[in-house]
């Protein structure tokens, strides 16, 4: 008898919440959606800010102020969101009180490439994001004849550097001409890398040649690096 009393009890229980919840969603349907918050994952870069996706929601009429929560679609805002080439992925919701939320991360660029007038980041992912009127990220600059090198080949060196703290910190420029690379570097050396090339191979011999190589502490103005397993210095 007990254990029948107690199925009754739980049943409706269960009974009782499904109610709660059914007037709850019609309730929220019913509500009008505010904006609440905005949160930006953010590293040393600030492409995206919370004015930016506001005015971006609002030239494609995706803003959600003042619009029925039944009304609002948070997966065409998502989409909307994630086709701005400076965020990565978006999270839209929204709480019983028609409180939206909006979460999104950016892209994280690596490199800034400029050739002529034309000028983009590459990202991790080596997707083009175009230059900014609202933030200009200090980076590795790439310049010169950009289109005489494979492009993946580019973005494969550039990751190596980016990933490398040593040389992300060393390496500020490089310029193309003739599908050779000149590299400037913090130090004041310049390196005449050549084509793209046995990368790995040529950040070894360099890294080697400033741990032992330069024992008397010579200036040189430029370090070969195109001859195999060595390393030809220009003096000043």
């Amino acid at each position: 008898m007990k254990n029948i009393f107690n199925l009754i009890r739980f049943t409706l229980g269960v009974l009782l919440l499904i109610v709660m919840i059914y007037f709850a969603v019609i309730n929220t349907g019913d509500k009008y959606c505010k904006l609440s918050d905005i949160s930006i994952e953010l590293d040393e870069n600030k492409f995206v800010t919370k004015e930016v996706i506001i005015e971006y929601l609002r030239e494609n009429t995706l803003h959600p102020d003042s619009i029925l929560l039944e009304d609002v679609s948070f997966r065409d805002i998502e989409n909307l969101l994630t086709q701005h080439p400076s965020i990565k992925s978006a999270v839209v919701y929204s709480d019983m009180n028609a409180n939206v939320f909006i979460s999104v991360t950016q892209r994280n660029p690596i490199v800034r490439i400029q050739e002529d007038k034309k000028g983009y980041y590459l990202d991790e992912d080596g997707l083009e994001i175009p230059l900014s009127n609202v933030y200009t990220s200090r980076m590795l600059l790439v310049t010169g004849e950009v289109n005489s090198v494979n492009n993946k080949d580019l973005f494969n060196l550039t990751n190596f550097i980016y990933n490398n703290d040593f040389w992300k910190k060393q390496i500020v420029q490089i310029n193309i001409e003739n599908s050779k690379l000149l590299m400037l570097t913090k130090l004041g050396e310049q390196l005449e890398f050549g084509e793209i090339k046995n990368v790995k191979e040529k950040f070894e011999n360099l890294m080697l040649y400033y741990e032992k190589g330069n024992s008397q502490n010579i200036d040189y103005k430029t370090l070969n690096l195109e001859y195999n397993n060595q390393i030809v210095c220009i003096k000043k």
